[in-house]
């Protein structure tokens, strides 16, 4: 039986994913060297922290971005800077749209409560097809951690046979694999559109 569930990636799968020119953007709006951004929001291990739920507010989180980097400017400046790394697919939404048949479509992603609020405003007809948005500061776990696919699989109320799991990672198919979905390693459209025609049926 095929699987009931379809669960798709955001940063790799659903969006072109950029982070240096995300750098870039931010080095011009906060008039700092990107590796001094780098280092005070990404290697400092900040970034990683919003993502798993540390800071459940996006208010918060520009509050400590405008803390760490001087930054006085506008809340929309500062949200289309720190998710400029995002660049919508259109085609790929349009794949998984024509082929997902009747199951229930969710995103599976690593990203904070700055990321959630921000694109669904600024792109909100990319997820508008979504059934279930399951980011990971909501689930308290990251991918590729087993705990995140287990957190996952619950939220959907699916068994993990149930899931059909696509992700440009491989550490994250890996581990979903081992956590029972089938998982599907993301190349490109043209792949996923040969990869899906046959298991969603």
């Amino acid at each position: 039986m095929s699987p009931q569930h379809l669960v798709v990636d955001l940063g790799g799968v659903l969006f072109h994913f950029d982070h240096a020119h995300r750098l870039q953007r931010l080095a011009d709006v906060f008039a700092l060297p990107a590796d001094r951004i780098d280092v005070l929001l990404w290697r400092s291990g900040f970034s990683a922290d919003c993502d798993s739920g540390k800071y459940p507010h996006a208010a918060e989180i520009r509050d400590r971005i405008r803390t760490a980097t001087g930054f006085t400017g506008s809340d929309d400046d500062l949200d289309a800077a720190w998710c400029s790394a995002f660049r919508p697919d259109y085609a790929v939404l349009e794949t998984l749209e024509r082929h997902r048949g009747s199951r229930p479509l969710a995103l599976f992603t690593n990203n904070g409560p700055l990321e959630q609020e921000a694109l669904l405003r600024l792109y909100s007809t990319m997820f508008d097809c979504f059934d279930h948005l399951l980011f990971s500061h909501r689930l308290g776990h990251l991918k590729p951690a087993l705990a995140a696919f287990g957190a996952a699989a619950r939220q959907l109320g699916a068994y993990p046979d149930d899931i059909l799991f696509i992700d440009d990672s491989a550490a994250n198919t890996d581990a979903a694999r081992a956590a029972g979905w089938t998982a599907l390693h993301f190349q490109s459209r043209e792949t996923l559109e040969q990869t899906l025609r046959p298991r969603i049926q």
